[in-house]
């Protein structure tokens, strides 16, 4: 049997499942609703290929010693910047790579409501990738397409968490990857995808069927956070990170994967081509780009991301000494987690409904609607976000 990483420390990149030319390995959700490679023993024949591609067990060799170069950047369109989690940037670097005819993949909803990557190869579906996803999403067979289309002489982009692109890395470990862009992320952590399917359930208990689900809504501006759903066009719901039942289980690492508390992949340098990250700190180092409507940080790692930024004519930049960034990079840390049975949570996820789940667990307490009376408070008299300058 090959040697896999230990479960957890599995980031579930799929490179492993990828790599497999026997289709001995399958990713299967476990208790927890997070993915895991299953090998097959009568399938498998021992060749080791999947040991060479996991990133855990052999992480990518470390080429780059410093960034290229570091940037505060925004889109000159105001509805890619409105629909985007802060700035705009990875809508800005796909559109070069689809002038370029080449393919982009990134995150999306798929008609389930399930996170998934997958790829587009014209700019009218890039709204599907805008907007954070704080949830795993599935790898699917993604690695092999891009692959595939590389192979083509196609340009491609690959958005993902570090732990994604590292098993991209080393899965496409040997092909030319001069048409390659990867771009990464700040990750917080990947929560499960058996919590969030009971998020959603408990959202449609509530309001009934609804078309979208808006992590990073700026319905009250870049500088307070929100969580939004759409049916039929129409905001039926809207709460923020202090109340809000995903976002508070985000970031407070209610069901975050094993793997994040020991993650070996937020660092610096990186091997990617570009990282990306919200500027929550615009106003002080680029404070022109302040118009609390978002604004991303960026460091590209290689000549060939700073390209696609230096020469990308849909955006605004300001460049910055990159060691402005360097803490932020080398690790997001946890403020304030939840200490709490996980075993048993997981349990009480499979048996206790949605209502009953989140009453036991993330009950809406005298303290929480207070925190959000004061934030909204803040904001209906306009003074939110001085607030947050402040605390800052």
């Amino acid at each position: 049997m090959p040697t896999l990483a230990e479960k957890k420390q599995c980031t579930g990149c799929a490179a492993c499942y990828s790599k497999c030319a026997k289709s001995a390995i399958t990713m299967t959700a476990d208790q927890t609703g997070f993915l895991y490679p299953v090998v097959n023993a009568e399938k498998c024949v021992e060749c080791g290929a999947c040991t060479k591609a996991c990133p855990v067990i052999e992480d990518v060799d470390i080429s780059i010693n410093e960034p290229q170069a570091a940037y505060v950047l925004r889109h000159k369109n105001d509805k890619v910047r409105g629909e985007s989690t802060s700035g705009g940037a990875f809508t800005a670097i796909a559109q070069t790579v689809l002038s370029r005819g080449g393919v982009v993949f990134g995150a999306a909803f798929n008609d389930e409501m399930k996170v998934i990557h997958c790829y587009v190869d014209n700019e009218g579906e890039l709204y599907r990738f805008r907007n954070s996803k704080y949830v795993q999403s599935e790898i699917g067979d993604s690695f092999r397409e891009a692959r595939a289309l590389l192979k083509e002489g196609r340009w491609v982009c690959y958005s993902g968490t570090p732990c994604q692109i590292h098993g991209l890395l080393k899965y496409l470990a040997g092909i030319d990857q001069s048409k390659l862009i990867t771009v990464d992320l700040v990750c917080h952590c990947v929560p499960s995808p058996l919590i969030f399917e009971k998020y959603v359930d408990y959202q449609k208990k509530k309001l009934g069927n609804f078309n979208s689900l808006v992590f990073r809504d700026k319905g009250r501006g870049y500088s307070y956070s929100t969580m939004a759903i759409y049916k039929d066009g129409a905001c039926a719901y809207r709460n923020g990170s202090e109340s809000d039942l995903w976002f508070r289980a985000f970031l407070h690492g209610f069901c975050d994967r094993d793997s994040c508390s020991e993650c070996r992949f937020q660092k610096w340098p990186r091997q990617t081509d570009l990282t990306i990250w919200d500027c929550f700190t615009v106003s002080k180092i680029a404070p022109e780009m302040d118009d609390n409507k978002g604004a991303t940080s960026v460091i590209a790692w290689t000549n060939k991301g700073a390209d696609i930024i230096d020469n990308n004519t849909s955006i605004e930049i300001i460049k910055v000494e990159p060691s402005v960034f360097r803490k932020k990079i080398d690790r997001e840390h946890f403020d304030d987690l939840m200490v709490i049975d996980k075993q048993q949570m997981y349990q009480d996820a499979h048996t206790l409904d949605c209502e009953a789940f989140f009453n036991k667990y993330l009950p809406n307490t005298t303290k929480i609607k207070v925190k959000r009376l004061l934030r909204l408070s803040l904001y209906y008299t306009g003074l939110y976000a001085i607030a947050k300058r402040l605390l800052r």
